[in-house]
């Protein structure tokens, strides 16, 4: 649409300023895909300028024609709300806490909400007015902040009811802003000045080469340590400082020029990560370590990222409007394995699960017969601290089951593990271990199924000639009552000796299963 396409324009600058890119690394993954898509209520068509999340399982979007969008069950659920006389307008940027105030923004108009979204109204300003063209909203508790064009600093200690501006060191756009709960602030310009608020007063921190795209900060600053909390994006860099004063590029972060501007956002579980989305990519940098972790998002350019923090969770928004999550820091979310993959029928095998995810929420598993309707079998209340958590259960299952891990967030429900199937073989047993009959009489080979299967027949096999062939003229047996099998008359017409068995081919439902060797002599 063309809302995106002038965004686009904006972003000129930022894509101007890009380098050569080195490559990552980048992980690869056999099971399930770290980032999978977040059903939303808006379309590919539809403008969403902004997302954020709050509290534990909170999200919001800014949109367009008015629309505001905001779910408190991770995604499964969307209320979609049009202030009075909005229905015009453009929202580019949007934040919330976890108390229930929120803010959105479009160019000079700010709207506020203290019931979680369900009203919209103007704030209060006091001491110079209204704001300019605001481009980014960041909260935490009761502090906000805005910032916008000409050096535009808004800030509100009361959740966004009431605004004043701030003195700004500066007079040139600012591009974003994020709060760490102690009430320092982090901001970027399209100049590339990142500024820090502490104590209430703002300062130019740090001029980087490039145009700063995005910002963010620890929730939980510990400054000091060694270990970077603030961040900013500039250009092919990503910056780092543990006091303001002194920023470096972020080490491990691999050179982002080609992939165009990056979006950064503070995740913190399950220990101090930071989100990097740029491009096509969705890279982790984990401190202190700096390791670095990369993979697809599943969006073709990354427009927005955003993260609850202290949890492995964190969010893209992509330019074509998708809204991808990963449970797991970019990890592969979780791993289902079982000690014996094939069971004869009573047998049992033991399921171990392994999640690689840091945040409130249960670990789910179910099973279902192939192709038929999943079923709960157990649920384990999930934590925050419960990254690399294994739980463990004894399952015996009397046919073939298919079993599927899953992660309830909210109340959203995702697939974290490939499905896994137990293939069991049924128990064939035969009546008689062996025959001893006289030439010229007749028997019956027979036996039973576990467990029971309706509808199926069972093969008997004769060596007769040296090679295991079907017994001639009653090859099938169709299974009575599901359980019972027995063969029609064999004559005994010559002395001879051979053996049979029977034999089950596999289905669906079950694995291929043989009987015994059942030896035949036939006295003179």
């Amino acid at each position: 649409m063309r809302y995106r396409q002038t965004l686009r324009r904006i972003a000129v600058p930022l894509l101007l300023a890009a380098l050569v890119l080195v490559p990552a690394i980048v992980p690869t993954a056999a099971g399930a895909a770290p980032w999978t898509p977040v059903t939303t209520p808006w379309s590919a068509s539809d403008f969403v300028g902004d997302i954020a999340t709050f509290g534990a399982t909170g999200l919001a979007a800014a949109g367009d024609e008015g629309r505001i969008y905001v779910s408190r069950n991770g995604g499964k659920s969307w209320d979609v709300v049009v202030p009075p006389g909005r229905e015009a307008t453009v929202f580019t940027a949007v934040d919330f806490t976890g108390a229930g105030a929120g803010a959105v923004a479009s160019g000079g108009l700010l709207l506020v909400t203290a019931d979680g979204g369900a009203t919209w109204r103007l704030p209060s300003y006091v001491g110079g007015g209204g704001p300019a063209s605001i481009n980014d909203i960041a909260m935490r508790g009761s502090d906000a902040v805005a910032v916008g064009d000409d050096g535009v600093i808004l800030e509100s200690a009361d959740g966004g009811l009431t605004w004043s501006r701030a003195d700004s060191p500066l007079t040139g756009d600012l591009t974003s802003v994020a709060v760490a709960s102690d009430g320092t602030s982090v901001a970027g310009t399209r100049g590339g000045q990142v500024l820090m608020r502490r104590d209430g007063v703002w300062t130019v921190a740090h001029s980087a080469a490039a145009p700063v795209s995005s910002v963010a900060v620890a929730t939980t600053a510990s400054w000091g340590d060694g270990t970077p909390d603030i961040f900013a994006a500039a250009g092919a860099q990503v910056l780092g400082s543990d006091d303001g004063a002194a920023f470096a590029p972020l080490p491990g972060v691999p050179d982002l020029g080609s992939q165009g501007a990056a979006h950064l956002a503070w995740a913190g579980g399950p220990t101090p990560r930071l989100l990097v989305a740029t491009g096509a990519q969705a890279g982790f940098s984990v401190l202190p370590t700096t390791d670095w972790y990369q993979g697809a998002s599943g969006t073709p350019r990354s427009f927005r990222a955003a993260a609850p923090g202290g949890q492995s969770v964190a969010y893209v928004l992509g330019e074509d409007g998708a809204l991808l999550r990963t449970l797991s820091a970019g990890f592969e979310p979780a791993t289902l394995t079982a000690s014996k993959s094939r069971l004869a029928a009573g047998a049992s095998t033991k399921l171990r699960a392994t999640g690689r995810i840091a945040a409130r929420g249960a670990l789910r598993l179910r099973s279902r017969p192939p192709g038929g309707s999943w079923q709960s079998v157990r649920s384990w209340a999930w934590r925050d601290a419960d990254w690399e958590r294994t739980v463990s259960l004894e399952a015996a299952p009397s046919l073939t089951r298919e079993y599927r891990l899953e992660f309830v967030y909210g109340d959203s429900v995702t697939p974290v593990a490939p499905v896994l199937t137990v293939t069991v073989s049924p128990r064939i047993k035969t009546a008689k271990a062996s025959y001893t009959v006289r030439r010229g009489t007749v028997f019956r080979f027979s036996g039973s199924v576990s467990p029971q299967l309706r509808g199926e027949r069972v093969q008997l096999l004769t060596d007769r000639g040296g090679k295991w062939r079907p017994v001639s003229g009653q090859s099938w047996v169709r299974l009575q009552n599901g359980r019972r099998w027995t063969s029609r008359a064999f004559g005994t017409p010559v002395a001879e000796t051979y053996r049979l068995r029977a034999y089950l081919p596999a289905t669906s439902k079950h694995g291929a299963s043989y009987s015994r060797i059942v030896k035949v002599t036939v006295r003179r």
